[in-house]
């Protein structure tokens, strides 16, 4: 009896020394179709923070290992995980073979719209132009203080206006160009000009100006000076509200001496003729206007300094 106790207990020690010996795990991680080794693949022990990453040759080694097996969790990006039970005993190295992870995803459409009213992106559009053109943008415009496009125009090397408001363009008048807007002609509302005033457009709808002054094949071969297309804001849909006020002088009248002719009213506001004497005959607004005063001032003119 005592022998058998004995043989129990030794059969038990040997068992517990077996399990506490520690063992090593090696292997490759491989691509499952090119049989290629996948370089970075992590390997982990499940349930803990211990693991190894695959080198350049898909390699990895896992060393001193406790227990009698354990489980392996092997990721790699774009690629099926998987999951492999390790016994103690296994001797030989493992070649484990990842299948590439093929999702299909949804069609996606990107949209991205150019901002043609930056003065940096307009000139990129000069650049990369293939014929010769001149264009202002809105933000342009509303640094330099430009209401319409008439005036912005003038800003444009080579173009000038007439007194008259037409357009001349290195020499050569109103008949020799032409004028579309966002690319489509428009009539002008002048039978005698072929241009349409450009004051009519005001800067707050205009997004850009270009100028081209030679011929395109986008546009009619009916013009020999310049063609001048004006580009309109597009519209969001967002309210906006917008105020702006300039002002000007010119600094060589200080202190210069100026004669003042007495007036009533101010910037604001000007004086108007009592409507009371428009209904009168004129013999009796002719006796009025001997008696008194009309505009409430006497137009008296006195000198003052600026």
């Amino acid at each position: 009896m005592r022998n058998a106790n004995k043989m129990t207990l030794l059969g038990a020690m040997l068992m517990t020394a077996v399990s506490a010996q520690a063992f090593n795990v090696k292997g490759t991680i491989v691509d499952k179709t090119t049989k290629e080794p996948l370089i970075g693949a992590t390997i982990q022990i499940e349930g803990t923070t211990t693991g190894a990453i695959t080198d350049i040759d898909g390699r990895f080694e896992l060393s001193n290992l406790k227990g009698n097996n354990c489980t392996l969790v092997i990721q790699y990006v774009s690629y099926q995980s998987q999951r492999i039970t390790i016994n103690a005993g296994q001797k030989e190295e493992l070649v484990i073979a990842l299948a590439p992870d093929t999702q299909t995803m949804e069609e996606v459409t990107i949209t991205a719209r150019k901002n043609l009213e930056n003065e940096r992106t307009l000139q990129l559009e000069r650049q990369r132009s293939s014929v010769a053109i001149e264009n202002l943008g809105a933000k342009e415009m509303s640094v330099k203080g430009i209401s319409n496009v008439e005036e912005g125009v003038k800003k444009i090397t080579g173009v000038s206006i007439a007194s008259a408001g037409q357009i001349i363009v290195r020499g050569l008048g109103d008949r020799y160009s032409t004028t579309t807007l966002n690319g489509l002609p428009i009539a002008s509302p002048n039978p005698d000009n072929k241009l349409i005033p450009l004051n009519l457009f005001p800067t707050s709808t205009v997004k850009n100006i270009t100028v081209s002054k030679v011929y395109e094949a986008n546009a009619f071969a009916d013009y020999s000076g310049a063609h001048i297309d004006i580009g309109t804001k597009e519209q969001t849909g967002e309210d906006f509200f917008s105020i702006s006020f300039n002002t000007g002088g010119k600094f060589n009248t200080l202190g210069r001496e100026m004669y003042r002719m007495d007036h009533d009213g101010t910037l604001f506001k000007t004086p108007s003729l009592n409507s009371q004497l428009r209904e009168m005959s004129l013999t009796d607004f002719e006796d009025y206007a001997r008696k008194n005063t009309l505009f409430n001032t006497s137009f008296d003119v006195s000198k003052k300094n600026a």
